[in-house]
């Protein structure tokens, strides 16, 4: 269980250091007290959630060993759609970074920083909550005829067909929010959409391809949002 806190830490570190010099560079200035919150929330986050998760759901260990490995049979579209949603995630970041450091067109107001700290909080726990529900929960859309694919209804599947998506759009509006950058929400909106688009091609993968997922379908009738969509 260490073991594995250590390097899901030291993997969130590497990358988040990475974040941290584009930011910093395109902000020309290392006074952005939104950006060291959000930092700050992320680490102490993970540590929490997964000090409490891993003791009560073994299976968690399991499937964070599975998401490490390379699947060839990935869909080809989602490598792509997965690369432009990189794209515009950083796409966010270097926004919310020029406005808060250079340009200051946008600055929201202080409130807004808790409720986005609620928003991120709130996403990466249902994204944790459908992780632990389905075993099937891996990085790149495929049919996991390796693994015994099959429908799962359970946890927060009985209200959305896709929360985990649900869960990143929660984070791609918490990140601006917590920044302090209304310029960045822009970048925001477009990483939802993208989020959107894959949730659709997804959905109909599934509905072509994997067995019961139409009946599913037809008993959760949300594809991400409830009561919308």
């Amino acid at each position: 269980m260490w073991k594995l806190i250590v390097d899901r830490v030291l993997q969130n570190i590497s990358s988040l250091l990475s974040l941290t010099i584009l930011f910093l560079i395109i902000a020309g200035t290392g006074k952005v007290w939104g950006f060291w919150i959000y930092l700050t929330t992320v680490l102490v986050y993970q540590v929490v959630s997964l000090l409490y998760i891993l003791p009560r759901y073994p299976a968690y260990l399991e499937l964070a060993r599975v998401r490490r490995e390379r699947r060839s049979d990935v869909k080809k579209w989602d490598r792509v759609l997965v690369f432009l949603l990189m794209g515009v995630t950083f796409l966010m970041y270097g926004m919310a970074a020029y406005d808060v450091g250079r340009a200051h067109l946008s600055q929201l107001p202080l409130w807004l920083a808790p409720l986005g700290i609620l928003l991120y909080a709130a996403g990466t726990a249902l994204n944790q909550w459908a992780m632990i529900a389905n075993p099937h929960f891996e990085k790149g859309v495929r049919i996991q005829t390796d693994r015994a694919h099959q429908v799962i209804a359970a946890g927060p599947y009985r209200y959305v067909r896709h929360p985990g998506y649900l869960g990143s759009l929660l984070g791609f509006v918490s990140f601006p929010l917590i920044v302090g950058s209304g310029v960045a929400l822009l970048g925001s909106a477009l990483c939802m959409l993208g989020m959107m688009v894959r949730t659709g091609y997804e959905d109909q993968t599934l509905r072509m391809e994997l067995a019961g997922y139409a009946e599913y379908a037809q008993a959760v009738r949300y594809r991400l949002i409830p009561y919308i969509w």
